[in-house]
């Protein structure tokens, strides 16, 4: 079956929750949000953790909530997105293991692979 490009990236995106398409999907989701937070120029607002306003055309509280969502998304890109990626490698591991003991192929018996041949 031929899919297009377009198709097999709409798949990608309907990924299972528990899934590693679905954790790589999130890594992405949170690495285009902190791309975004900072190509804003976000970065300058965190100055609000030490007691300093940051730029002056925001005031206290715009700079304070925007600080806030620079760093919970930049934690979230520093900690969680690569811990995603693994818990996507490991469950890929993982999947392709416990498949290779349920397949038949793996049974030591070779008639086994003669009846199946011959159904």
């Amino acid at each position: 079956m031929n899919m297009s490009l377009w198709q097999r990236n709409m798949q990608f995106w309907r990924a299972e929750f528990f899934s590693p398409q679905g954790f790589v999907q999130r890594a992405l989701v949170i690495g285009a949000g902190f791309l975004l937070v900072h190509l804003a120029g976000l970065r300058e607002y965190t100055s609000v953790l030490n007691g300093t306003v940051g730029p002056e055309s925001a005031g206290w509280a715009m700079s304070a909530f925007l600080g806030v969502a620079y760093i919970i998304i930049y934690l979230a890109f520093v900690i969680l997105a690569p811990v995603l990626i693994l818990a996507a490698g490991i469950l890929t591991v993982w999947q392709r293991h416990s498949n290779k003991e349920k397949s038949p192929a793996s049974n030591c018996d070779p008639n086994s692979r003669r009846i199946d041949a011959a159904r």
